[in-house]
C-alpha cells in the first residue's frame, strides 16, 4: 500500500518528466496552442510613408504661407517683389520641416503606444513616450510661435508697401499739378499775345483811316 509520502514522489517525477518533455520539444504543438489562445495577439504596425508626408508637409506649407502673405499684401505686389519670393520660399520650407517634423513625431509616438498595447511595458518605454510627448507639443509650440512671427513681418511689408505708395501717389499728384499751372501759363500767355495781336492790328487799321 503506498502512503502518502509515495504519492507525492510520484506526482514531482509526473511534473519533472513533463518539464522534460516540454524542454525537448514532444509538447511542441501544445506549447502553440497555448500560445494561440492565451497570448494577446501582435498587432501589425503600419509602415510610414516618409515621402508622401513631405509632400503633404509642402502641399500645406504653401496653403499656410501664401494665405498670410495674400492677406496683407496684393497679389501683384507679391508676385512682382524679387525680395518677398525669396522670403516666400524660405517661410514655406520652414513650415514644411516643422510640419513634418510634427507628423513623423505623431507616428512614432503611435508606435511606441503599439508596442505598450502589445505588452512590452518596461519602464523605458514609458519614457521615451513621455519624452516624444513633448518633443512634440514644442513642435506644435515653435510652428505657432513661427506663424505668429511670419504675419509681423508681412505686417511690416505691408506699412512700407502703403508708405512707399502713398508717397508715389503724392509725387504723381504734384508733377500733376505742376503740369497743370504750366498748362494755365501757357494758355494765359497765348492770350496775352493774343490781345497784343489783335490791339496792335486795331492800331493798324486807325492809321490807315487817319491816313484816308
Amino acid at each position: 500500500m503506498k502512503t502518502e509520502k509515495d504519492n507525492k514522489m510520484s506526482q514531482l517525477k509526473k511534473m519533472s518528466e513533463d518539464l522534460e518533455s516540454m524542454i525537448l520539444g514532444s509538447d511542441l504543438p501544445a506549447i502553440q496552442e497555448i500560445g494561440k489562445s492565451d497570448f494577446p495577439a501582435i498587432r501589425q504596425i503600419k509602415a510610414l510613408d516618409y515621402d508622401d508626408v513631405k509632400r503633404n508637409s509642402d502641399q500645406k506649407a504653401d496653403e499656410v504661407v501664401e494665405s498670410v502673405v495674400l492677406l496683407y499684401l496684393p497679389k501683384e505686389f507679391v508676385f512682382e517683389q524679387d525680395y518677398v519670393n525669396q522670403k516666400m520660399s524660405i517661410d514655406k520650407m520652414t513650415v514644411s520641416n516643422l510640419i513634418f517634423q510634427m507628423k513623423t513625431a505623431e507616428h512614432a509616438i503611435k508606435k511606441l503606444l503599439e508596442e505598450i498595447d502589445n505588452g512590452n511595458i518596461i519602464a523605458r518605454n514609458f519614457e521615451v513616450l513621455a519624452s516624444l510627448q513633448k518633443s512634440k507639443m514644442e513642435i506644435v509650440k515653435h510652428l505657432a510661435q513661427f506663424v505668429v512671427v511670419m504675419e509681423n513681418n508681412y505686417k511690416s511689408l505691408k506699412l512700407d508697401y502703403d508708405s512707399s505708395k502713398a508717397e508715389s501717389t503724392h509725387v504723381h499728384d504734384t508733377q500733376a499739378e505742376e503740369i497743370r499751372q504750366d498748362s494755365n501759363k501757357f494758355r494765359g500767355t497765348r492770350g496775352l499775345m493774343s490781345s497784343i495781336q489783335t490791339f496792335i492790328q486795331e492800331a493798324k487799321d486807325e492809321d490807315f483811316k487817319t491816313i484816308d
